[in-house]
């Protein structure tokens, strides 16, 4: 699925599988420095081991260490995580442990929405 995520240069549309969220949230926690990314320092991080994109990795884990490194981000409130606001997090279609479904009304409209105003950005 294409969706658009921030970057170093602004915000930019690819394609993401889990691994690759992940490495592209390690890149935009380290500012966008690929050396900083396999150098961190933060071992505590849900992300940690998944953060090169590299190398063997087992997929159920990669997923239950997006789940965790998200309600982390909400302060450990279950809830907030459904709620997100953060459409340009690469995390943001693996936060609920699935893929969110390009169909669901919700999720597009408010995707398509800012989406929109980004490409607006840019004009």
């Amino acid at each position: 699925m294409q969706v658009l995520i921030k970057g170093k240069n602004g915000h930019r549309k690819l394609s993401l599988n889990r691994r690759k969220a992940i490495h592209e949230k390690c890149l935009d926690c380290s500012c966008w420095h690929p050396s900083e990314v396999g150098e961190c320092p933060f071992t505590n991080c849900d992300l940690y081991p998944f953060r090169t994109g590299r190398g063997k990795q087992n997929a159920k884990d990669r997923t239950k260490s997006i789940k965790s490194f998200c309600l982390n981000c909400m302060n450990g409130q279950v809830g907030e995580v459904s709620k997100c606001q953060l459409f340009d997090c690469p995390l943001y279609i693996y936060r609920r442990g699935h893929q969110e479904s390009i169909e669901q009304e919700s999720f597009t409209k408010k995707r398509g929405i800012f989406q929109e105003s980004i490409l607006e950005q840019r004009l």
